[in-house]
């Protein structure tokens, strides 16, 4: 009874997080086209794992593995009959079954000049699927293999009925209709509907969310299934078209994924898993890392919650929502039923328990006497006695205590390479004046540098650090404490970052750590909520912040992450981030830096519901202004006091016992400015 009361107590503790699971089917489109030489052509990015041929089964395996570690249930496999395509088809399906992945099918009813294939070609084709796979397990999601006709908008009622009728004893028969009203044209002839809209804009398409909805609708009136459609954006430059959907370092797919779930589907496809032509990939790739994998493990382990409007502004990151720490009652003592069925079999039940607490380890607060902890933490033996918490850097050097400099920027290196350069780098008339704020940090002579993240575009490789961000304020690593940004996440793990910054970057697992400079306490977080487990209240990260602020009760604190809780800029406000102002808060954090968006702003100190608490409160600063481009000023937050937009700057601090001074010193000829005083809350 022992095992099965320590079995409990692991279930009944473990967050939503670690059991979640979507409500619905995730599907993304997957492409079997691929030679060698495909990459030499329309491409501006490449996958992580090289530029494979579709007939690898190795590579099958890999994106399998990986996409099902993202929350990916199967992927919907473009094809129609051909030796190449029926070859690799059935690699595909020996690896998924293997590896308990489910797959679906979009038949490419259109040739290459998108001219629809005659009937009797698709029709043959649908009955060679049938024969061949009609029964197969891997294709069973709903009782029957899915088979998406694409193109089915262009052929009549009358065509379509002619080709599913003698196979849909066997197989689901879905419509690509774009409207309701392709969709009624058809519904008498197939199974449902989905929608490949993978040009989908949330900024211009204001009507898609009502769309869907309607859509679905429509399809379930007539007992059909309904695949909503998201993507993480899309290029049509490459294949001879204008449109672009800017990707917005994740927005536009976590704004797409919200429609898509709201739209009460059957399941969400996603597009797409390997379309790298238009641009739509979510494969780890040289550009992006694995930064879209892991908000798809994110995104269909997390509720979906209220979003507000897009910005405009072609570089916006994500903002997800941290995931939640309430303990789950219903869903461990299910556990526990299940395993108490095995109780004859007790190496199964040791098994699962080693993976529950495995799991629980994993998104749980670690000891700080347990083994992990001891390794990872960069505890020092200047720190004060009742003070060596986990993820505690110690006291660092200063001149002198009773006035500290300290020097912090985010947003700073741009690519070394031209191959690097966003559209909003290129576009813009001074761009890359990652120098011209170095030299501004060297006129400070500060004790500390603080890197507010996005230190290196535009993905924070570690050739790009030693090529780029080294020759510049590289000159200050010594001195450097860094917090991680979202495009250091553009390789996997941040890698580049901290292998850059070492050991002063903290436990990498973690990416949030303490300090002391004197008499203010220090505390560096991780904003990147999806990449350590969340930043909701429970979370580690918010549990480990409020510990290290009761085990550090400092009269002056400093704490700073690069993405901002208020923002008058591009990306506005950001919720997620709430846990965090409310630990703060109650123990009475003074200052809080932060960079994203690419401008200056100060605020007055603030509550945690935003309004001014003039003793009391936090005062932010955000400092996004390091060297790489600039962002508008968007809709003025109240609280807001300063902006200063269209200029490179660097914001320096002089911390004293009880109080601190700031300057944001903008880049040579410019005369803007902002300054003042302010002394620490009486905690």
């Amino acid at each position: 009874m022992r095992l099965f009361a320590v079995i409990l107590a692991v279930l009944l503790l473990t967050p939503v997080s670690a059991v979640a699971q979507p409500a619905q089917p995730t599907f993304a489109y997957y492409y079997i086209w691929y030679d060698k030489t495909s990459w030499d052509r329309a491409k501006s990015d490449y996958p992580a794992l090289g530029r494979y041929s579709s007939d690898d089964s190795r590579i099958m395996r890999e994106h399998i593995r990986e996409a099902k570690d993202a929350g990916i249930t199967g992927f919907i496999v473009s094809w129609k009959s051909s030796p190449a395509n029926d070859r690799r088809l059935q690699t595909l399906v020996s690896v998924a079954r293997a590896a308990d992945f489910r797959l679906a099918i979009i038949y490419e009813a259109l040739d290459f000049q998108r001219n629809p294939l005659t009937i009797g070609h698709v029709a043959d084709d649908l009955r060679l699927f049938r024969d061949r796979y009609g029964t197969d397990p891997v294709f069973s999601m709903f009782g029957k293999p899915v088979v998406i006709w694409s193109g089915s908008w262009m052929f009549s009622a009358d065509d379509i009925a002619r080709a599913s009728a003698p196979v849909r004893d066997k197989l689901l028969v879905l419509g690509s209709e774009r409207s309701v009203e392709g969709y009624e044209r058809i519904a008498n002839a197939v199974d449902g509907d989905a929608y490949y809209w993978s040009s989908m804009d949330p900024q211009r398409d204001t009507g898609a969310a009502a769309k869907l909805a309607a859509m679905s609708d429509a399809v379930h009136r007539h007992h059909g299934l309904w695949f909503a459609p998201f993507a993480p954006g899309f290029d049509a430059r490459m294949i001879g078209g204008t449109r672009v959907v800017d990707r917005r370092d994740g927005d536009t797919l976590r704004y797409e994924y919200d429609i898509a779930v709201k739209s009460s589907p059957d399941a969400l496809s996603l597009i797409s898993w390997n379309e790298f032509s238009e641009n739509s990939h979510v494969e780890p790739s040289v550009n992006h890392g694995d930064r879209y994998l892991a908000m798809l493990r994110h995104l269909t382990s997390t509720p979906v919650q209220e979003l507000g409007p897009l910005a405009d502004d072609s570089s916006s990151a994500e903002s997800v929502a941290g995931t939640s720490g309430t303990l789950v009652v219903g869903g461990g003592l299910l556990g526990l039923t299940v395993l108490l069925l095995l109780r004859r079999r007790r190496h199964v039940a040791i098994v699962a328990l080693s993976g529950m607490l495995t799991a629980s380890c994993m998104v749980g607060v670690l000891s700080a006497d347990s083994p992990r902890a001891s390794e990872s933490s960069a505890v020092r033996d200047n720190a004060p006695p009742g003070q060596q918490t986990q993820y505690y850097l110690g006291a660092k050097p200063v001149r002198s205590a009773a006035s500290i400099t300290i020097a912090t920027a985010g947003d700073i290196a741009c690519p070394p390479d031209p191959e690097g350069l966003s559209d909003e780098e290129a576009d813009q008339a001074r761009p890359c004046q990652e120098k011209t704020t170095a030299d501004l940090v060297d006129a400070m002579r500060p004790d500390a540098v603080l890197p507010l993240g996005d230190n290196q575009y535009p993905n924070g490789s570690l050739a790009r650090y030693q090529q780029g961000y080294e020759k510049t304020w590289g000159r200050f690593k010594d001195i450097s404490y860094p917090v991680v940004g979202n495009h250091e996440y553009g390789t996997s793990g941040a890698k580049g970052y901290f292998d850059y910054f070492g050991a002063a970057a903290g436990d990498r697992e973690a990416g949030y750590y303490s300090y002391d400079l004197g008499d203010w306490h220090m505390i560096a977080l991780n904003s990147e909520c999806e990449r350590i487990g969340g930043c909701s209240g429970g979370s580690p990260q918010e549990q480990w912040l409020r510990a290290d602020l009761a085990a550090h009760p400092a009269k002056c604190t400093l704490a700073y992450f690069h993405q901002p809780r208020w923002s008058s800029g591009t990306h506005g406000n950001n919720p997620n981030y709430d846990a965090f102002w409310r630990a703060m808060y109650d123990a009475g954090v003074d200052v809080v830096l932060a960079g994203h968006d690419h401008d200056y702003e100060r605020f007055a100190p603030l509550r945690p519901d935003g309004s001014i608490d003039a003793t009391g409160g936090i005062r932010q600063f955000v400092v996004g202004t390091g060297g790489d481009s600039h962002y508008r000023i968007r809709t003025v937050v109240p609280g807001s006091e300063s902006r200063i937009e269209g200029v490179y700057g660097v914001l320096g601090m002089t911390l004293r016992p009880d109080g601190y001074d700031w300057r944001f010193a903008a880049e040579p000829g410019v005369q803007t400015g902002d300054s003042g005083t302010g002394r620490c809350s009486v905690k």
